[in-house]
């Protein structure tokens, strides 16, 4: 019993030492904790200044670039109302104009996406266009930059028309044994009359030196509407009246012009002409 009551109090001696012990650690771990965490604390607060700081620097530099780009609006406005005074009109006439340029775009793009053939038929509505282009660059507010460049697109486009669309619609006949241009004439699908055989004759002058001398094999074009150089002749036409047309030159005293163009088919005598002969218009 003795024996065990000194070991029990040693054990109680050592435990309190080792108690004892363990709290002083713990403080001493505590107390570099909290050092850690004000060091780290410490160093948050800096950052937070330093972005509070930057922060204000960007604000303040935000409001001085916002203040100048007001003042380069202001002043590009100034200038494009100088601008539109030079020329003549306001904001609202750019605008209807820019719409009439947008139009006349979407008008000749519908023309590109046509075959060659469906183009010939609107060949009018191309020289309409041209001259619609034509109105608009006449117009002051084409200077401007913008309008410039589209309308340059616009007349791009024309060109490409104009290189797309055939001089001249026309079939292919092959001579056979036995035919002749009064023969040729009067088949049904050709044109379906004998008279228009000066019709193929005219057409054809490149390959028909005398018109009562055809061969066969050879490949004659049918013509089925006139290109724009071309003129067929009606009944009751003459030469200058033929000119004086509108759609032909538009001047009775240029038939001599027509007459030296066609001089090998007309022959010499310019007062003498045939109907359905097909004359090349110089331009």
């Amino acid at each position: 019993m003795r024996f065990s009551s000194r070991f029990a109090l040693s054990l109680a001696i050592a435990l309190s030492f080792l108690l004892l012990f363990g709290i002083q650690a713990t403080f001493a771990a505590d107390e570099m904790s909290m050092d850690e965490y004000r060091a780290q604390l410490k160093q948050y607060q800096d950052q937070e200044a330093a972005a509070n700081q930057a922060a204000e620097e960007c604000a303040a530099a935000l409001t001085s670039l916002k203040a100048q780009i007001e003042e380069a609006q202001a002043e590009v406005d100034k200038t494009w109302d100088e601008i539109l005074q030079v020329i003549g009109t306001d904001q609202a006439g750019v605008d209807a104009y820019g719409d009439k340029v947008k139009a006349l775009e979407a008008q000749v793009d519908g023309l590109l996406a046509l075959t060659p053939e469906e183009l010939f038929k609107k060949r009018d509505e191309l020289k309409a266009a041209e001259e619609q282009l034509a109105e608009l660059k006449k117009d002051r507010i084409s200077v401007l930059t913008e309008m410039q460049n589209s309308l340059a697109a616009i007349e791009g486009k024309i060109a490409r028309l104009k290189n797309k669309m055939p001089k001249a619609m026309y079939d292919q006949y092959t001579v056979v044994v036995g035919d002749y241009l009064w023969k040729i004439s009067g088949k049904q699908d050709i044109y379906n009359n004998p008279m228009h055989w000066m019709r193929i004759y005219s057409y054809n002058k490149d390959q028909i030196k005398n018109p009562d001398l055809i061969y066969p094999e050879q490949i004659f074009k049918i013509q089925r509407e006139c290109g724009p150089d071309e003129y067929l002749v009606a009944k009751g036409d003459f030469l200058k009246k033929i000119a004086a047309n509108p759609d032909v030159l538009g001047d009775p005293a240029a038939w001599t012009k027509i007459y030296e163009k066609n001089k090998d088919i007309i022959g010499d005598d310019p007062h003498r002409i045939f109907p359905y002969t097909v004359l090349v218009i110089p331009r």
